[in-house]
């Protein structure tokens, strides 16, 4: 098993920690991480309460930690690394991804006419100088399962068994969302634990 660790610098808590609604929310938030762990910047000197993890096994997933509320989402990618740095990034197609390809394609998700339009086959139309490896690059993103899942603590909106104090929600759209009461607070380590497919089990009762 692989785990790639980093550390979330408090003024990119925002971009990581705003919530996902949709495949644009989902390809930035991989974009970003790709761009966190190619980077993999020193951060001694940085008091950070956040943190992000890739765990690599028959899963490949990315584990976000801030507070008491986790999330975690599929990630697209397959990652070369030595200890823990890492070398390259590739989609599963075999296409490389480097930091200029990150900056392109977050160009493209925060273009107001993609926005409007999220059509890559009419964006790449109507652009002009655009790198064809990033349209590629963010077609799989955009094409893959994203496996949302996250843990809560809600005490602002806590309400019976309505809305639980501790609960996973499940998926992000308003049409496939479900949410999973539980009696206490988890931890991290359970947490991946329940997403992890060669461990045994959770069971709901």
């Amino acid at each position: 098993m692989k785990i790639i660790q980093r550390t979330i610098l408090p003024f990119q808590e925002k971009l990581f920690f705003h919530p996902i609604r949709d495949k644009i929310d989902y390809a930035k938030i991989v974009v970003l991480a790709s761009r966190t762990l190619l980077l993999n910047m020193n951060n001694d000197d940085t008091q950070c309460n956040s943190e992000m993890k890739l765990i690599v096994n028959k899963m490949s997933r990315l584990f976000f930690y801030h507070d008491k509320k986790y999330f975690s989402i599929s990630f697209p990618f397959l990652v070369q690394s030595q200890n823990d740095e890492v070398t390259s990034i590739r989609t599963l197609t075999g296409r490389n991804i480097d930091n200029q390809d990150i900056s392109k394609i977050l160009s493209i998700l925060q273009d107001n006419q993609f926005k409007l339009n999220p059509s890559l086959t009419m964006f790449y139309r109507e652009s002009s100088g655009l790198n064809r490896n990033s349209l590629l690059v963010l077609e799989e993103i955009l094409l893959s399962e994203p496996s949302y899942i996250r843990y809560d603590y809600d005490r602002e909106n806590e309400n019976g068994k309505l809305h639980p104090l501790h609960h996973l929600d499940i998926n992000y759209s308003a049409y496939g969302t479900f949410k999973l009461g539980l009696e206490n607070e988890i931890v991290e380590g359970y947490f991946e634990d329940t997403l992890n497919i060669n461990t045994d089990c959770c069971y709901l009762n």
